[in-house]
Parts: C-alpha cells; sequence; structure tokens
C-alpha cells in the first residue's frame, strides 16, 4: 500500500530544505532553530527576509502558522505567505497548497487547483508532487482519468528515487494494470524501493523470493525481506514469516515455535488463513502454501513472448491440482466470486498470469461429465461480503462477464476425487 496524500500534509518536517539552494542571508540559521523546535527564534530570523521577498521563508513562516509553532495558529495568514512563496515558483509551496486544497484543510476543497500546483511542482521535479499528481491521473482528481499519463509521473518520481513511486510502478508492471506485464521491470522496481525500506515494497519482494517468481527462490532473502513489514503489522508478511518456519527450506530450518509465532500474529492482524495454519499445525498437518501455487506460471512468463502460452499451459495439472486441494480446506459454508468457467484451461491464463493472489483458484471441476476449469477469488463469510468484494475486484479480474456468488460447497461437490 502507499502514504495518503492527506497524510503527506503532516510530513513537513526538513521538506523546505530542500530549496534552500534558493535562500539567502540568514535563512538555514533560521532553519537550524527550527530544527531545534525554537520557533521564535526562527520567525525572527526568517520574517525580515519573508518581507523582502525570500520565497524559502515566506513558505517556512507560512508552515509556522499552519500549525501554530511560535505563533497562535492562523490559517489566513499561513495561506498569505504559501501564495507569496507559490508566486514565486517554490514546489514546495505549491505541493504544500496543492494538498491543501484536495484535502480542504483550512482552504475550500478544490481539485482544479490542487491539480494545478501540483503539476507546477512536479515540473520542478518535486518528488511527492510527481507521486501525488500520478496519484490525481490515475484516480481522475481535478481531471479526466489518464492511465498513461499516471504511469509517466510514475516513471519520472520512480526515476528520481522516490520509494512510493517505485512501488507503485512496479506493482503496474508485475500486474500489467495500466502497464504492459513486464515481470524483469516489475522486480527492478521493487529492489530499488526495498532499498529505501519502503514496507510495501519489502513485502512484495519477499513475496517473489517466496514463491521464487521473477527471482530464484530464496526463503533466507525472503524471511530478510519480510521482516521489518511483519513487525510494522502487514498480515501477509506475518503469514509468510510463519510459512517459511513451518515449511523449512530454501536456505531456512523449520522452527515450530516461531512458525506459530507468525501464525498466530498473522491470525491477530486479520489474516484469514492463519488460523487454519496454526490447527494444522498444531496437528502436524502443515501442507504447502497456496501462495505457491502460480509460482510457474508467472515465473515462466515473458512479455510479448510467443512461447509464454505453451509453458503456462504445460503447468495446468500442477496449478488446477495445488488449487482443487487448497480449496477444499475452505470453509464449505463460507462463499467465493467465480469469475469465469471455461472449457479449456488456457483460455484463463491471461487473467491468472495478471493477477497472482493467494485468494484466486483455478479450480478443475466436472459438470455433465464433462471437464471445465473455474477461476474463483475469495473467501467470504457471507453472502454480503462476497457481494461486496465482487463489486471492487482486482483490475486483472474485472472481466466483461459479471461475477457469480458461489457457496463453496456447491463447488467443492465438483471437484473430482482423481483431480487431487
Amino acid at each position: 500500500m502507499k502514504p495518503s496524500v492527506v497524510r503527506s500534509v503532516f510530513f513537513v518536517l526538513l521538506i523546505y530544505l530542500l530549496d534552500t539552494a534558493q535562500a539567502a542571508g540568514n535563512y538555514n540559521t533560521g532553519a537550524l532553530y527550527f530544527a531545534n523546535a525554537d520557533y521564535n527564534t526562527a520567525m525572527q530570523i526568517w520574517a525580515p527576509l519573508a518581507k523582502e521577498g525570500n520565497p524559502a521563508a515566506q513558505y517556512s513562516i507560512g508552515l509556522l502558522y499552519d500549525q501554530g509553532k511560535g505563533v497562535k495558529q492562523d490559517p489566513v495568514m499561513a495561506l498569505k505567505y504559501f501564495k507569496a512563496a507559490v508566486k514565486q515558483n517554490l514546489p514546495a509551496a505549491e505541493y504544500y497548497l496543492g494538498v491543501k486544497y484536495y484535502a480542504g484543510l483550512g482552504v475550500k476543497k478544490d481539485y482544479q487547483k490542487a491539480l494545478g500546483l501540483m503539476v507546477r511542482a512536479a515540473q520542478q521535479d518535486h518528488l511527492q508532487a510527481q507521486f501525488q499528481l500520478a496519484m490525481f491521473y490515475e484516480q481522475g482528481i481535478g481531471t479526466q482519468k489518464n492511465s498513461p499519463q499516471a504511469t509517466q509521473w510514475f516513471i519520472r518520481a520512480a526515476e528520481n528515487g522516490f520509494g512510493p513511486a517505485q512501488h507503485s510502478l512496479a506493482t503496474r508492471y508485475l500486474t500489467g494494470h495500466d502497464a504492459a506485464l513486464n515481470l524483469e521491470k516489475g522486480v527492478f522496481w521493487l529492489q530499488k524501493a526495498a532499498e529505501q525500506n519502503d514496507p510495501d515494497a519489502m513485502r512484495d519482494l519477499g513475496f517473489l523470493y517466496y514463491q521464487g517468481m521473477g527471482v530464484t527462490k530464496d526463503w533466507n532473502r525472503a524471511q530478510e525481506l519480510l521482516t521489518y513489514p511483519a513487525e510494522e503489522g502487514s498480515s501477509l508478511a506475518q503469514f509468510l514469516m510463519g510459512e517459511i518456519y513451518a515449511q523449512g527450506g530454501f536456505g531456512v530450518r523449520k522452527n515450530r515455535y516461531q512458525a506459530k509465532v507468525w501464525f498466530s500474529r498473522a491470525k491477530h492482524s486479520g489474516n484469514r488463513n492463519a488460523q487454519q495454519r496454526l490447527t494444522q499445525l498444531a496437528a502436524g498437518k502443515i501442507k504447502i502454501s497456496s501462495t505457491k501455487t502460480r509460482a510457474a506460471v508467472l515465473s515462466s512468463h515473458s512479455s510479448g513472448s510467443k512461447k509464454t502460452a505453451t509453458k503456462v499451459s504445460s503447468s495446468t495439472t500442477d496449478t488446477q491440482t495445488e488449487d482443487n486441494r487448497q480449496f477444499l480446506l475452505l470453509d464449505s459454508n463460507h462463499y467465493t466470486i467465480q469469475i469465469i468457467q471455461v472449457r479449456k484451461f488456457q483460455s484463463i491464463n491471461y487473467s491468472i498470469i495478471q493477477h497472482k493472489d493467494p485468494q484466486t483458484y483455478v479450480l478443475k471441476i466436472i459438470r455433465n461429465n464433462k471437464p471445465f476449469y473455474v477461476l474463483t477469488y475469495g473467501d467470504f463469510a457471507s453472502y454480503k461480503e462476497a457481494k461486496k468484494n465482487s463489486e471492487k475486484l482486482p483490475g486483472a479480474l474485472q472481466l466483461s462477464s459479471s461475477p457469480w456468488i458461489r457457496k463453496i460447497k456447491q463447488l467443492k461437490a465438483l471437484v473430482p476425487a482423481d483431480s487431487l
């Protein structure tokens, strides 16, 4: 996941220092006092500079008034100083004021003004502005949705070294969402973001090392990457840590105690599969996780290659057999979302490649004495919950046909015994 625009409003410490090359006189001295929480002295130093037209000082005084540091909080005065700095094209001020117009903080919410300010800041290589501008184009904020523009701004921010943008760009390449599916580029940008300790990127790259998807399977490396996001509360990272310790191998020794610890934490964080794994662990019946089932499919994919279909189809038996086994472990009284049912496995390969997710199952069933392949998504405790999730499926699973809510036991009855 990614930092929101609203949360970015409060990420102000030293932002303005990015622009101090434009500052003159004693601005940097004032910045040192600000960093040491001596806001009164900072104000005394910046006030004459701001009056002389120093944009960095104007922006910084705006921050003091906006947050009530060293002065009484005054949104009107803050806006006055922000606008003064914006008139002089200070990118930090353009970004900050853009966030305010987006969120309606101290000003009337105005998405078009927010967009215009983000464009100005982004064109001057303000990294957060580039990332938020990409999000604006992706979500259609202040303008129509424009995926190509969003991708270009994600690329620009990523190339400039902004971790959240690198993670977003990697996700686009790995899922084929609004960008050509490209596993190699996806792994590259995940690695770049993970190097900056972006927890979402570390979680996702750890997942790839766990599966051996686009990288050599290495559970020791996966463990290294997953530890930080797991400690930060990622239920998926916690669950995968449990899987690694429960199964052992690929550089890691089994450790039932650690497996129990991480499955328990994953359960507490809301992971639906964790309780099942705890039960299996207690009974000594840990099986291969369903998160492994798609590794061979995606790792064999090469964007634009004519050989892809042949390689994917060769894994038909392994994929549907493991998915059938895992699906049979689900609660029969729960519900799932049936995406599509086809006669040939190859007909749903594209969707499988695009959306690699532990909640996605490719089942082989028998209906009227004929084999079919069914693509399903999720394990939901109620029809209402399944229906709600069917309206916000991952992009790769949003097909022209309407999804169908089915009780899990209905599909279980169709799974042939000889497919396991």
